[in-house]
């Protein structure tokens, strides 16, 4: 056989295993009153969750991986139905309504656009992320408000109640209380590390006065965060770090940063046994309950949703 024909024939069986293997990464696993998805945009959507929200490997072979493709299938499913249900309602949300949203946002938490995006980094999401899980979150709303006739009420006795069945496990926050100063040069942040650990500087006064990132002028506190949310880079940073201590400069958006663990990390609890006071988790308890009961009224909605809708499964 002479070497064109070998070359060939090698040639062939890559593009034929190439054109299987495409066959396979766009399988429609789901179908819905028509509308298709498909088995890259679903493991699109897993890679997203494994890597952004619980921080792991992407590894298809994983223990759990089916399980979580299972899940996120459904709610591509429940978007779909909301999203089809939104055009018969006549219910949109612009993206103008997003872009305001999340201007509140900014605001509230009293950051520059700049800030705000840094704040995003730093826990491991994009603009466009936030963007795509609000729009979702306020059509559900929308239609639910359009849709579900009874109103969703908490009272005063049901807070109540919750607290004092719950009250031994409650806590006013949790996570850990996180500093971040951000310079502009490496050179700046190993110089002012050294600074900070060597006592000529407090971290909150180092912050006020060099840093351009997030919380300067609340002495870089980013509140309480779980480590588990931090952006893979800051995460690994504080690993070794101790309460009090300051990590290495570490890379974010392309400016170091210096990090540092608050003495008051972990759960804060309350007063005598535990039990924080009422007033203190009172509004959480709340918001709470109103999610819960929300949540079931929506289950419900979308289970007569599926009922009358065309919805083919095959994965």
């Amino acid at each position: 056989m002479s070497r064109f024909i070998i070359a060939a024939a090698v040639f062939l069986s890559l593009a034929t295993s190439s054109f299987a293997a495409q066959q396979v990464v766009d399988k429609i696993v789901a179908q819905v009153n028509g509308e298709m998805i498909t088995l890259f945009d679903l493991n699109e959507r897993v890679r997203g969750y494994i890597t952004q929200v619980e921080k792991k490997a992407y590894n298809p072979d994983s223990p759990g991986f089916k399980e979580i493709q299972d899940r996120i299938l459904r709610t591509m499913i429940e978007d779909i139905l909301l999203k089809q249900e939104g055009v018969r309602l006549k219910v949109n949300i612009s993206d103008t309504e997003v872009d305001s949203r999340i201007r509140e946002m900014r605001e509230k938490a009293g950051l520059s656009e700049e800030n705000f995006t840094q704040q995003l980094r730093v826990e491991g999401l994009t603009r466009k992320q936030l963007a795509e899980s609000l729009k979702k979150d306020m059509l559900k709303k929308q239609i639910l408000g359009y849709m579900v006739q009874r109103k969703v009420v908490v009272t005063e006795d049901e807070i109540k109640s919750f607290y004092d069945a719950n009250k031994g496990s409650l806590r006013v926050e949790s996570g850990q209380r996180i500093g971040l100063i951000m310079v502009a040069k490496m050179d700046e942040a190993k110089a002012l590390r050294q600074r900070i650990l060597s006592g000529q500087i407090a971290f909150p006064d180092a912050a006020r006065k060099f840093s351009i990132g997030p919380g300067a002028d609340q002495g870089g506190d980013l509140g309480k965060v779980e480590l588990k949310d931090l952006a893979p880079e800051l995460r690994q940073a504080l690993e070794n770090v101790k309460p009090g201590g300051v990590s290495e400069p570490v890379l974010l958006d392309g400016k170091p940063v210096l990090l540092t663990i608050g003495g008051d990390s972990g759960q804060a609890a309350a007063k005598s046994g535990g039990a924080p006071d009422f007033e203190a988790v009172k509004d959480s308890i709340y918001e709470r309950l109103y999610r819960e009961k929300l949540e079931k009224q929506f289950t419900e909605y979308m289970d007569k949703l599926r009922a009358k809708s065309v919805i083919k499964v095959n994965l």
